[in-house]
């Protein structure tokens, strides 16, 4: 084992955190829906406890993975492929975060763990894993097929798209794009 790579380096040459929250809804959404409907099939009160504690950590994963998102979506250059993959998982996201929102509502205001009208619960905490697992995805696409955020890859689409990593976009924007916040 080598110590001179222990540390947490990595941090400091991500060009965003976005990456260290997004583990946490795809997660905890799928194991609440585990967990909730084991709940159910079994009528066991503990496993709708843990589904619901489950759930509200995958709400607060999911906002925080929000907020990272909006933050990330600035913080390097990318192209036209990137970007459009990148409003896909950002409107995932935020489908993800108001599912996961609802849902914690949902739990919340009943006396019990298992919340009322338990197999539409169950239904739409499905659809949230479903919206969780494609936003992952689509995720994984940007970074792993496209290189967004990769430091190597970064280099050869902004030297393809005429701009420097971090630099603002020197070339005019492609047709439909302009007006976005973030650097091409």
């Amino acid at each position: 084992m080598d110590f001179s790579l222990f540390g947490f380096k990595a941090a400091g040459e991500l060009f965003n955190i976005h990456p260290l929250f997004v583990h946490f809804p795809a997660a905890f959404l799928p194991g609440a829906f585990l967990l909730y409907g084991l709940g159910l099939f079994f009528k066991e009160p503990e496993l709708d406890f843990a589904g619901r504690a489950c759930l509200y950590l995958a709400a607060a994963g999911a906002l925080s993975a929000v907020i990272t998102g909006l933050i990330a979506a600035d913080s390097f250059p990318h192209n036209e492929v990137i970007h459009q993959l990148m409003g896909t998982h950002q409107t995932l996201g935020w489908v993800v975060l108001s599912l996961s929102g609802v849902l914690s509502a949902w739990s919340f205001f009943q006396t019990e763990h298992r919340p009322k009208a338990a197999w539409a619960f169950l239904a739409l905490l499905g659809l949230a894993c479903l919206a969780v697992m494609q936003g992952a995805d689509i995720g994984a696409r940007m970074v792993y097929l496209e290189g967004a955020a990769v430091k190597p890859a970064v280099s050869v689409i902004a030297a393809k798209e005429g701009t420097e990593p971090g630099a603002p976009r020197k070339a005019a924007a492609p047709a439909g794009h302009e007006g976005h916040r973030h650097k091409h």
